[in-house]
């Protein structure tokens, strides 16, 4: 029996004024989603084992955008795994954020948590840093350690999605480009997988490929939009920030989406 919760795509600022230009004006600092989180999640009335952050925990590779990071998310009770996403710097996660118990950096990971394995990939890697190609070692680490993971039921987090959707916007600008050869290796171990936990798109999805589920959760600063030919990035104004709630009970996986408050500047 495992409780978790997915949370993804802070970009967390330490600049008060940070508002990239691609960005609608009614959107407000991302700052104001991470602490509307904090405030959600402290107020649940459930306990849970752990948080799973898939990336982009901060805006831009900047120093002070961790040290923001760092005094926003230690104001949760419980443990935070977090994997790097395009946004961040992973040497300063590595640096600022990592503590080795609260506060935990993942990249190309194994660990158990309640006898759990928890498959990690850093998924930054050649090429476009929103489609990315990712190197041979990085996919055989990725092989090996679903191998060594057994029959256990098995989590499988990253950031950037490896599966097509059927919408042109995110399976030619926003996917890993040789997701094949992970799907190859999700679909041989698919009798055991709880899910794939990914964010990057900035919206609520879930996909099935396979009998792999794919689940992206929602950004909690602003939320991007995917339907049938959609060929670039569109905001989505009427979708709040949020998270997701993950229940595994005998070999049961259940997922819930949790509402922020729709944040307006």
């Amino acid at each position: 029996m495992l409780t978790f919760l997915h949370i993804s795509d802070t970009h967390i600022s330490g600049d008060p004024e940070y508002h990239p230009p691609w960005i609608p004006e009614y959107v407000p600092h991302p700052n104001r989603g991470a602490e509307s989180l904090v405030t959600a999640i402290d107020q649940l009335p459930f306990e849970i084992d752990f948080i799973l952050h898939t990336g982009d925990v901060c805006a831009d590779p900047h120093e002070a955008d961790y040290h923001c990071a760092r005094e926003l998310l230690s104001q949760f009770r419980q443990p935070v795994f977090m994997l790097p996403g395009n946004h961040d710097s992973a040497d300063y996660m590595q640096a600022i954020l990592h503590d080795g118990a609260k506060l935990q950096v993942l990249r190309d990971a194994h660990l158990e948590v309640k006898s759990f394995p928890l498959i990690t990939l850093d998924t930054n890697g050649p090429g476009d840093v929103h489609a990315p190609t990712l190197r041979d070692k990085q996919i055989d680490f990725f092989a090996d350690a679903l191998d060594a993971a057994g029959d256990q039921p098995t989590i499988v987090a990253m950031h950037h999605s490896p599966i097509e959707t059927g919408v042109p916007w995110l399976d030619d600008h926003m996917r890993i480009q040789n997701g094949d050869r992970v799907q190859r290796i999700l679909r041989a171990h698919r009798d055991k997988l709880v899910g794939v936990f990914h964010g990057h798109i900035h919206q609520q999805t879930a996909s099935l490929g396979d009998g792999v589920l794919y689940i992206c959760c929602p950004s909690t600063w602003s939320n991007l939009s995917g339907y049938p030919g959609l060929g670039d990035g569109v905001a989505d104004p009427l979708t709040p920030g949020g998270f997701n709630l993950v229940m595994i009970r005998d070999g049961r996986s259940f997922v819930r989406r949790y509402n922020l408050p729709l944040l307006r500047r």
